[in-house]
């Protein structure tokens, strides 16, 4: 019986809650420097891959532009190019226009010509 009272003294002491208390505050101090180190990694893993994502978003992006930026060059090029067809095609059709023009021009005249020759005729007639 002598251990038990002495347990219960020793229990009932204020050092051993001291220590008890010591030991819990350190355990607690413990668990939340494990606790920030873990978040802090965590946080440091989740940058890292968001980082990554976010670079290779940007390279597609990057990549999409210069894509559309060639096919937009080559457009232009074929617009360009129909442009220059079509700019030929209506210097050609002036050019006949004109030789039509003048072709009419001279039939005019000669027509004029021929009715003047033809009442020239009936006058000596």
């Amino acid at each position: 019986m002598p251990d038990l009272k002495t347990a219960q003294q020793i229990a009932q002491s204020q050092y051993v809650f001291s220590i008890l208390f010591i030991f819990l505050f350190f355990s607690v101090i413990g668990a939340c420097v494990w606790l920030f180190n873990n978040l802090r990694k965590e946080n440091g893993e989740r940058e890292k891959k968001i980082m990554e994502m976010h670079e290779k978003r940007e390279k597609e992006l990057l990549q999409t532009n210069l894509e559309y930026k060639l096919e937009s060059k080559e457009r232009e090029q074929k617009l360009m190019e129909h442009l220059e067809r079509t700019t030929e095609a209506q210097k050609e059709m002036s050019q006949t226009m004109e030789k039509v023009q003048q072709g009419l021009s001279t039939l005019e005249t000669n027509i004029k010509d021929v009715w003047m020759e033809i009442k020239h005729l009936k006058k000596v007639n």
